[in-house]
């Protein structure tokens, strides 16, 4: 087992970034999954306790791109169409962008379950949650980028496909386009037998696929039959048990005026593993007595006993658990999910 210092491996400097490039080196966290892992590359991905972002290019989401009219009713009732809505739209992107850094800088902050979700717009595939985004191909790129530049970590990948069916076409152009260097998203896939939660790091690392995408039901289906890309065997689906704030959608906007809706705490991150282990639960109580993540919290606005309510949000849906989390881009839950990688 690595027994690093979580400190030392957050300071450290990338080993691999030129001493006069000038360039600030990448975090540690960019590459933790190969120093946590480094001498138990055997470990299957579902053993590995996974830091996560909820809906993950939301961060895109602008009042300039417009609300989606697939949104609930109640958002776009509070959004408004006259002049005198400008405030009401402000808060509605406040809500929407549960994310606020680019997925490439949520990446190297150690993020390694990804959800994007997309809609089409003007005949686009777009990134969106209510309001709309940015060409799911911008956030593709970044995706890609990392995955070449950091062989050695594994990133868990979902779609929230808001798309009709005659539309996925669109989705699979996309994840077949190629990117930079060439390499599209599919080229990344991990395509062995063995079901997502059973692949260990070092199958993805001999074969050379660092991304476990493992679409279901009838999207799997669809891509199956077009036969273009590779897909993960097994499921990586993800649910939490806490999907509404109590109040209802327009207390949940009008409490995130700040960016700082301590509700988000409870729902927009998380981390996970996929094996449904018993561990996990034991996981819970060691992030929640982490060093910071009560101060953090409670900087939020967060009321109440972190740790009860931390194990009181567990979930469990077929083989993946959930732990509801900090809001991001505070990194404290991060590095409490690395630690107890470290410490298992």
């Amino acid at each position: 087992m690595n027994t690093t210092p979580l400190a030392l491996l957050l300071a450290a400097a990338c080993a691999d970034a030129p001493l006069d490039s000038g360039l600030a080196a990448p975090p540690a966290t960019a590459h933790w999954m190969a120093d946590v892992f480094a001498d138990r590359a055997e470990i299957e991905v579902g053993r590995v306790l996974l830091p996560g972002a909820f809906n993950a290019s939301s961060y895109a989401c602008a009042v300039e791109h417009g609300m989606s009219p697939d949104a609930p009713e109640a958002v776009r009732a509070i959004w408004g169409d006259d002049p005198g809505d400008a405030d009401n739209r402000a808060r509605v992107v406040g809500w929407a962008r549960t994310q606020d850094r680019p997925l490439g800088e949520q990446l190297l902050d150690g993020v390694r379950f990804v959800e994007i979700n997309v809609t089409l717009k003007d005949g686009v595939v777009t990134t969106w949650h209510s309001v709309y985004g940015v060409p799911v191909g911008e956030v593709l790129d970044e995706l890609v980028d990392f995955l070449v530049a950091w062989p050695d970590e594994v990133v868990v990948l979902t779609f929230g496909v808001s798309l009709d069916a005659e539309d996925w076409g669109l989705l699979a152009d996309a994840l077949a386009a190629p990117r930079a260097g060439g390499v599209t998203v599919c080229d990344r896939v991990y395509d062995g037998p063995e079901p997502a939660a059973q692949v260990s790091l070092a199958a993805t690392q001999a074969a050379g696929r660092n991304l476990i995408w493992a679409p279901q039901g009838e999207l799997r289906g669809f891509f199956e039959a077009r036969g273009d890309c590779a897909l993960t065997a097994g499921e990586t689906d993800r649910v939490w048990s806490i999907t509404a704030t109590p109040d209802g959608v327009e207390a949940a906007i009008a409490a995130s005026v700040d960016g700082r809706d301590p509700q988000r705490l409870l729902i927009n991150d998380f981390v996970f593993s996929l094996d449904g282990a018993s561990s996990v639960l034991d996981q819970a109580r060691y992030i929640a007595a982490y060093p910071g993540v009560r101060e953090a919290s409670a900087a939020l606005g967060f009321s109440g006993d972190l740790p009860s309510r931390l194990i009181d949000t567990y979930d469990v849906h077929q083989d993946m658990n959930v732990l509801a989390g900090a809001y991001y881009p505070d990194t404290t839950l991060i590095e409490a999910a690395i630690a107890a990688n470290e410490a298992r």
